[in-house]
């Protein structure tokens, strides 16, 4: 079915029909209830694109993240897609799997075909990235000046999981950074050492390739040779790797080694023993995304919340020993 078909069976010309679907209020009520009438009997689809070319608008926004098989960034492109459906809005998803340059790409090349840009924890620099096009963009975990974004914030909960373990007898601390080049990883790498220095833990600072379980697994042996009796993970799949990799050796978690990851998803409750995690309002962060695409550019932040599970636990004595062993030096991981 056309708008030429509506307009006949509603006896009016097809430009009215256009208006009456676009701009309902400069068209008399009895036409417009004449055309709605014939839209209901025919199931008239409107074109997206046609109406683009009309309206200005293309009734699509574009969300980038960077690594859809992460269920956090998954479940925040979830609530970005339940919100926009609710304002009648596609969404175009780009995964541009760690690689900064794709970031760019993709806000050049759709610059056309969307009416705003939610860009979710970006690698590259934020002004290469808010500079490009007129459209509106939405950051999520990064601040960027002149543009909205949504931050979470997670000190107040990093230090709580810092006191949690000082708490269980825990003395020496590894903790597993994000990817290069990411806001949050500089926020918790930071939050860390604060809440380390402050609890009087030694804190062993690893460098991953990637903040993936597989990467992870490369880590574990130089988890084990620092001596930390706890290991804080920047994210819950390379949780998931410490405990994987710590067990595949036949140690324990918690006994040997509590882990602490980062996100709260959903598989989280599933492994054994269940993570101890940072819970992280995705959904939250992904609905206000959408909402903000159409207000002035303004900074909202949401806080995360320690999550207590079965991945922590007292510090065993033989671990508590070599709580003091500084990591040994190894090829390949450079500095912060």
């Amino acid at each position: 079915m056309t708008i030429l078909d509506v307009a006949e069976r509603a006896g009016v010309h097809a430009a009215t029909v256009s208006r009456a679907l676009n701009v309902p209020e400069k068209v008399a009520p009895e036409t417009r209830a004449r055309v709605e009438q014939a839209v209901r009997e025919l199931a008239f689809v409107p074109n997206r694109a046609a109406r683009g070319l009309i309206t200005g608008r293309t009734g699509n926004i574009a969300v980038i993240v960077p690594d859809i098989t992460n269920p956090h960034f998954a479940s925040l492109v979830r609530a970005v897609e339940r919100t926009a459906r609710d304002a009648e809005l596609q969404v175009l998803l780009v995964d541009t799997g760690e690689h900064p340059d794709e970031e760019v790409r993709a806000v050049r090349t759709m610059a056309h075909d969307v009416e705003g840009f939610i860009v979710v924890s970006p690698r590259r620099v934020h002004r290469e990235l808010g500079s490009l096009g007129s459209r509106p963009v939405v950051f999520v975990n990064r601040p960027v000046r002149g543009h909205a974004s949504v931050l979470l914030r997670t000190a107040p909960a990093l230090a709580d999981a810092v006191q949690h373990l000082e708490s269980l007898g825990h003395r020496s601390l590894a903790y597993l950074g994000g990817p290069r080049g990411s806001w949050a990883a500089g926020e918790r790498r930071n939050a860390v050492r604060r809440s380390g220095r402050a609890a009087g833990l030694h804190v062993v600072e690893l460098v991953v390739a990637e903040p993936t379980f597989e990467a992870t697994l490369d880590v574990v042996p130089r988890i084990v040779d620092c001596g930390a009796s706890a290991v804080i993970a920047f994210n819950d799949q390379m949780a998931f790797g410490v405990i994987s990799g710590l067990t595949g050796r036949g140690m324990s978690v918690p006994g040997d080694v509590s882990v602490v990851g980062f996100d709260d998803v959903p598989m989280a409750t599933m492994v054994a023993p269940a993570l101890t995690t940072i819970r992280l309002p995705a959904a939250e962060a992904g609905a206000l995304a959408v909402a903000m695409l159409s207000e002035q550019p303004t900074c909202t932040e949401l806080r995360g919340e320690l999550v207590l599970r079965h991945s922590t636990g007292p510090v065993s004595h033989r671990r508590a020993s070599v709580g003091g062993v500084r990591e040994r030096p190894s090829s390949g991981a450079g500095p912060w």
